[in-house]
């Protein structure tokens, strides 16, 4: 816009928050009540016709109404909508920080801890709009903002739809669609799981530094979404688990019913899968883009290219299928080398075999000059005979071996004087192992104490190990115990008690999600419409009210109008309905 606004209605124009394609976005203040706020303009007069001007306005006043019923601290409250000379303007809760998309490009990574809670918050935001029947359907970064002192909020409810309603009949795309689910694409109806898509994108990104599904073009990038994979993250961040990938395949599944059944469904299980890695880290955005390109991996992409569905692995290639010209002639002599060496032995071997055959079939030879016993560590006598100066040991009697049958004959024609063949001891050194078969069973390897590692959402859980007050640790934490079978169960306030048993060592990694001990709180007052204060906090709702709260011992106060400040305490027991009558009498 060439000119400076300065005024919208009775709003005063403070300064420019950010343009899109389709209007911009100002902070002005109320002076009526000195409240700041955003107002985000949206040019009606740039649509192709009469009708499509006259459906994108119904579609956005019918939108926006239905975003302004939404009551979350994590949704940015839509105040009012009004049209003016084409342009359609929407006031809106002014939120003073950076968005989700700011952060992403700084320089490091956002740590870990504030990672899972921007998107646990988006989670239990979304899931609070999907249980009142509104879906965002344009979650991404830059929709997804945090206050000053830390808050989660979701902008653009209400708006979001009239975005991609836009996109969808002008053929225009309204920004990028990498956060898109396949059936807004495939324009087939959706609900709360397709912002879980979105939110699942998101955490890809936050996790791996790069988008699950990218393309040059606008129609290549939806042709991925709706029929490819995308690259497991642990294949992009080394530091998370396998779980990683499964959590994140489901919720990106191309069906939307094989999705989780809520996104808080989704974040939590990310949250357990990332914890069964402790040291896991996130990875900064375009940090691989920024990597070193090397050979090896470059050629198992170009085999998986190939060979598609099976896994790249580098090609050996063995010196034998070379050509002879080019194989070295280091390797060549090397090889000769070889055979002879092959040949030498093969020969030796032969030769000693012979000398044996020869040295047993020879006539002459008496049984007493017999080669001893190896076992008995001696040196063989020479062929010739023994050796001249030095007494030849009396042999051992040794067992005859049993000539051939063809031999057997001229044996024992030459030799009836052999006095029958006799055994030969055991060595000392071999029976003692089989003689003693308990000393063998003694160094056996034995099952070994193993620590069992127990990681919990939300963290710093007391365990408590077979009911033992001496086995407790705080979690994520480690306990040593010896094989078998263990029982494990958790202290914390504010939680249901949860217990396991498990065997060790098989079963040593526990996970547990801990779930809040809550009860319901009923308040009726005479005359009704009273304003409910719950630990000095000031509620939405009104009595008559039905309230959830966490259990425990909780302040209630009531105002009327007209009448007293009614306080008393509270006892919520987990499970159970706690009803409050209060009568106001003038």
């Amino acid at each position: 816009m060439a000119f400076r606004m300065e005024q919208i209605g009775r709003y005063r124009i403070t300064g420019e928050l950010g343009r899109g394609a389709m209007g911009v976005v100002y902070r002005a203040e109320d002076p009526s009540i000195g409240r700041t706020v955003a107002i985000k303009t949206i040019r009606l007069a740039e649509a192709a016709s009469d009708q499509e001007r006259q459906f994108l306005r119904d579609r956005l006043f019918r939108e926006a109404r239905s975003a302004g019923i939404l009551s979350h601290p994590g949704i940015v409250t839509i105040y009012d909508i009004q049209e003016s000379d084409g342009v359609c303007y929407v006031f809106m809760e002014y939120v003073d920080g950076p968005t989700l998309e700011k952060l992403m490009s700084g320089e490091k990574p956002i740590h870990k801890e504030l990672l899972f809670h921007i998107l646990d918050d988006a989670a239990a935001s979304l899931d609070y709009a999907h249980s009142r029947g509104i879906v965002h359907r344009d979650i991404k970064p830059a929709n997804i903002m945090l206050t000053s002192n830390g808050a989660v909020k979701i902008t653009d409810f209400g708006v979001a739809k009239f975005t991609s309603q836009q996109a969808t009949n002008t053929g225009m795309v309204l920004g990028t669609p990498s956060y898109m689910s396949p059936e807004q694409i495939s324009d087939l109806a959706v609900d709360g799981r397709a912002d879980q898509f979105s939110l699942a994108v998101i955490a890809y990104q936050l996790l791996t530094g790069e988008r699950p599904f990218t393309g040059n073009t606008v129609p290549a990038l939806m042709f991925k979404i709706v029929h490819e994979e995308p690259i497991p993250p642990q294949r992009l961040n080394s530091t998370l688990g396998a779980a990683v990938d499964v959590v994140i395949r489901r919720a990106l599944s191309k069906d939307a019913k094989a999705r989780f059944p809520n996104c808080e469904a989704f974040t939590k299980a990310l949250h357990n899968a990332c914890a069964a890695r402790p040291n896991w880290k996130p990875v900064r955005q375009g940090a691989i883009d920024e990597q070193e390109t090397v050979a090896e991996p470059a050629m198992m992409v170009k085999q998986a290219a190939a060979r598609p569905g099976k896994p790249a692995t580098p090609p050996a290639v063995p010196s034998r299928v070379l050509p002879p010209e080019q194989v070295p002639a280091s390797r060549k002599r090397s090889t000769v080398f070889a055979f002879l060496a092959g040949f030498a032995v093969v020969g030796l071997m032969a030769a000693g075999l012979n000398m044996l055959l020869f040295h047993n079939d020879t006539p002459q030879q008496k049984p007493e000059q017999a080669a001893p016993s190896v076992a008995n560590n001696e040196a063989k006598p020479s062929p010739m005979g023994p050796q001249a100066g030095r007494p030849e040991p009396p042999p051992p009697p040794v067992e005859q071996t049993k000539p051939p049958e063809e031999e057997r004959p001229a044996q024992e024609e030459k030799a009836p004087e052999a006095p029958p063949p006799v055994k030969v001891p055991e060595p000392a050194a071999e029976p003692a192992p089989r003689k003693t078969p308990a000393a063998v069973r003694k160094q056996e390897p034995q099952p070994q104490d193993a620590a069992v590692r127990v990681v919990t959402s939300p963290p710093g859980v007391k365990i408590m190990f077979d009911g033992q007050p001496k086995l407790i640790c705080t979690s994520p934490c480690e306990m040593t115990l010896p094989p078998g079978r263990h029982t494990l169960a958790t202290i914390a306030g504010g939680y249901r008690e949860q217990q396991r048993i498990f065997m060790m060592p098989d079963e040593s990694s526990q996970v547990i999600v801990m779930e809040r001990a809550i009860g319901t709180v009923v308040i009726h007052t005479t005359p009704p419409g009273a304003t409910i204060f719950i630990d000095g906090r000031e509620r939405t709702e009104r009595t008559p009210a039905q309230i959830t709260l966490a259990a425990g011992a909780h302040k209630l106060a009531l105002e009327k109008e007209g009448f007293h400040r009614q306080e008393q305490d509270i006892d919520i027991k987990d499970g159970s309905v706690t009803n409050i009558n209060l009568s106001w009498t003038r």
